[in-house]
């Protein structure tokens, strides 16, 4: 059992050594969450732990009917995957990433790759990427990603991108195209691909493109109604 702490947040988890890390918290288009739920039920992940603040809101996310923390720790076959299912305070933000970070270099991570999101006027389902180290970038052109080349990496994400060079962890992030802030279960799938390709695994990213036929669909409904709506007359 594994237990670090750095002043408003803290570590609970089982030892993980030699592993990839992956983390997943929810930006835009909710990417870095879809991606982690996906994760955990395609590759069977075990819940080995949990982060837990006072600073956390007070809350309980529901699973099958069973009450789990917030931001819980998963693993399989080696892989950790960091998953939380609310929005990182900022004020919290920079602990949270050093309490990561010192969990990877107890359990000599091998790296950490975060997910996050980009919004573009007109998508292509592309994913770009970005990374802490020259050798990163590389390995991103060698499977052909895209290097996002400027701009600010926000939230947990862009945190761990810097704090990682502290205890010299090489460390990537995957961007998703997103239009707005809606939950984007297409550009999610474009992400998993990708990392199907980085970590050699074979993860089904076909649930998410049915979620996102299935909201697609409601979306093209909801559209119809309310054109419908404007076009019918008004008498007064």
């Amino acid at each position: 059992m594994v237990e670090t702490e750095v002043e408003c947040c803290r570590i609970i988890s089982e030892d993980v050594e030699d592993a990839v890390v992956l983390e997943g918290s929810p930006e835009l288009g909710l990417i870095g969450n879809i991606i982690g739920w996906l994760l955990v039920e395609e590759l069977n992940m075990k819940q080995i732990g949990h982060i837990d603040s006072r600073d956390f809101p007070p809350i309980a996310v529901l699973y099958k009917g069973m009450a789990l923390n917030p931001f819980r720790i998963y693993s399989s076959d080696g892989i950790v995957l960091f998953l939380s299912d609310f929005p990182i305070p900022p004020t919290i933000t920079y602990d949270m990433a050093n309490v990561i970070v010192d969990w990877m270099d107890i359990n000599n991570s091998k790296e950490l790759i975060t997910f996050n999101s980009i919004v573009v006027g007109q998508k292509t389902n592309g994913v770009t990427g970005a990374a802490n180290s020259k050798d990163g970038l590389k390995r991103l052109e060698d499977i052909e990603v895209p290097i996002l080349p400027f701009g600010n990496v926000n939230g947990l994400s862009g945190t761990l991108l810097t704090r990682t060079t502290t205890k010299n962890i090489q460390a990537s992030c995957l961007f998703a195209e997103v239009l707005n802030q809606y939950p984007d279960p297409r550009a999610a799938a474009s992400v998993v691909n990708v990392l199907n390709r980085m970590l050699n695994i074979d993860v089904n990213a076909e649930p998410l493109i049915k979620e996102a036929e299935e909201i697609e669909a409601r979306l093209k409904e909801l559209a119809k109604h309310v054109q419908g709506e404007a076009e019918s007359p008004i008498y007064m």
